[in-house]
């Protein structure tokens, strides 16, 4: 059985971002993960995918809501190193030409363009917490 678009885009997006400069310190983890959760950790979860009214329905190409949510141990770590790692979260979700590789490479859909939404940030449990929000325009592959 084929993935769906958001386990895709989940996975493609963990796995691009856990390798980038200033990300490696991070365990990155889809919306369904069973991982057993350490900190730092980003959890990646694509909230919604739909046509973009734009398009023609059935042709394979969704708007996807993506929220990626960045937790740094308050005890372990400043509020300044939580928030490096978010501007390099930040920086390498500007990279389309990155990210669209990164989709190349899977080969189960393309990426068409990402722009960034929203930017909330807490803390959570002694734990920094800043979630983002992304709209991520993709094409499943034939």
């Amino acid at each position: 059985m084929p993935a769906s678009i958001r386990h895709i885009v989940e996975s493609t997006l963990a796995t691009y971002l856990s390798t980038q400069t200033g990300l490696t310190s991070v365990t990155f983890l889809t919306g369904d993960s069973a991982v057993t959760q350490t900190l730092p950790k980003a959890v990646v979860l694509c909230d919604s995918a739909r046509p973009p009214a734009s398009l023609q329905e059935g042709e394979g190409n969704y708007d996807c809501s993506v929220r990626i949510t960045l937790f740094s141990n308050a005890d372990d770590t400043t509020l300044a190193d939580h928030r490096a790692r978010c501007a390099a979260l930040v920086g390498n979700m500007r990279d389309l030409t990155s990210i669209k590789a990164a989709f190349v490479s899977g080969g189960d859909a393309t990426c068409y363009d990402v722009s960034i939404l929203s930017e909330d940030e807490g803390i959570d449990e002694r734990s920094w917490a800043t979630s983002f929000a992304f709209s991520v325009w993709t094409c499943l592959a034939p």
